[in-house]
């Protein structure tokens, strides 16, 4: 399997997602902002895109126009595309759906983000624990494109949708652990200042990175699965490991999450959230 990962910028790579994805096969990279010549898909077999600080709307890239394009085709054809934050926002752009700023912008905070019923048995975020507190760093959002299943939605707007069983689009910055938050934190001292201060995103971090970090090695082995059975490398049978769901509050007690947020688990699941 070949994958395409397109990444925006120097600091927006794959983070803790990239070794699941390597380990199903080659990975190619993209880099449109430094390279306006969009790559071919022939040959590839899955499309992960990035975020990064550009805003999905701003027409005048020289890239953008290139990376939508080669979205669509990828649509087109039947490619699985996995997309983060600017990445699931292009994507829901090239699928219809409307992308602009957020009415409520998540900057430098972890925040629960809403995952719905419809996940339950999604191949990719069936195994995230619910609640799940994703990190999140955005002024635009998107809403997901016209027959798209929508997965995860809270307060600041919507957060997760899926096309067929081919394209996921994330809200949430899935791919960071503690060091990339750390990193994007000390190049943005003003922002984070604004928003609660770096000891607050500290101790917000130390709260909820190890279960992210599992959940994203978990959704990119998944969507490397998924994508190695659409290009013939697995047989249909391996999805349907994929559609059992595990114990969220189990796994997260095994990993020794914080008490507070296994509580919060708790009373979701007592109010039949999930």
């Amino acid at each position: 399997m070949r994958t395409l990962i397109i990444q925006h910028d120097d600091n927006t790579g794959p983070g803790v997602m990239r070794d699941a994805i390597a380990a199903a096969g080659e990975i190619v990279m993209w880099h449109p902002v430094h390279d306006n010549e969009r790559p071919e898909l022939e040959g590839i077999d899955a499309v992960f895109i990035m975020g990064g600080n550009a805003n999905p709307t701003e027409d005048f890239h020289p890239w953008l126009a290139g990376e939508l394009d080669l979205i669509e085709e990828a649509l087109d054809i039947g490619t699985p595309i996995l997309g983060i934050c600017l990445g699931g926002q292009l994507l829901a752009r090239a699928a219809g759906g409307v992308v602009g700023k957020a009415v409520k912008p998540e900057v430098a905070a972890w925040r629960d983000v809403g995952i719905r019923r419809e996940a339950v048995d999604d191949l990719l975020l069936a195994a995230m624990p619910r609640p799940f507190f994703g990190f999140q760093w955005h002024s635009y959002g998107f809403e997901a494109p016209p027959g798209a299943v929508l997965l995860a939605a809270n307060d600041a707007g919507q957060q997760a949708f899926r096309i067929q069983n081919r394209a996921w689009g994330l809200q949430f910055h899935l791919e960071v652990d503690a060091e990339i938050v750390a990193e994007w934190a000390n190049e943005a001292p003003e922002i984070i200042d604004a928003h609660g201060g770096f000891e607050r995103l500290g101790k917000s971090t130390e709260t909820f990175v190890t279960i992210s970090v599992a959940a994203a090695r978990e959704v990119a082995e998944r969507f490397a699965i998924a994508a190695q059975v659409t290009c013939g490398e697995l047989p249909p049978e391996a999805l349907a490991a994929l559609e059992r769901r595990p114990d969220p509050i189990a796994e997260a007690q095994a990993l020794g999450v914080p008490p507070e947020v296994i509580a919060a688990m708790l009373r979701m699941r007592d109010q039949q959230r999930f």
